[in-house]
């Protein structure tokens, strides 16, 4: 249940990724942008806002709470292709030592005009779908 409290945080609507639908996104910490040296994560969920990732904890190296990193691309997601080469903010990390997978929320840096627009689209088709 969310409380009024959590719902004030939340500046923008949330689409959750459910299974068997996979969506994935190449990373790497800004100072790693080859390509060669991206970590592939899965996309939990994804807002106009940022994205909810999850990461394998052994390929973390360099992902941490305020570190900028860069989205290389999403894949699964053909409305999206506009999304390469995005800067992101680490904004939180939640890890359990006792799980292979690390939890982590980017907030998404500057967007182009292009990039904004095809988001703002997305969000909006999701949200009219899951009603």
């Amino acid at each position: 249940m969310t409380t009024a409290r959590q719902a004030d945080k939340r500046r923008h609507h949330r689409i959750i990724f459910k299974e068997p639908k996979k969506i994935a996104a190449l990373i790497s910490p800004l100072d790693h942008e080859e390509p060669e040296e991206a970590v592939p994560s899965s996309i939990l969920n994804m807002s106009e806002g940022g994205i909810q990732i999850s990461v394998e904890r052994s390929l973390l190296d360099g992902i941490r709470c305020g570190r900028k990193i860069l989205l290389h691309c999403i894949s699964g997601l053909p409305d999206l292709l506009a999304f390469a080469d995005v800067p992101m903010q680490v904004i939180w990390v939640m890890d359990n030592e006792h799980l292979d997978h690390v939890l982590v929320g980017a907030a998404f840096g500057d967007l182009s005009e292009e990039q904004e627009e095809s988001l703002r689209s997305f969000v909006d088709i999701s949200l009219q779908e899951s009603c």
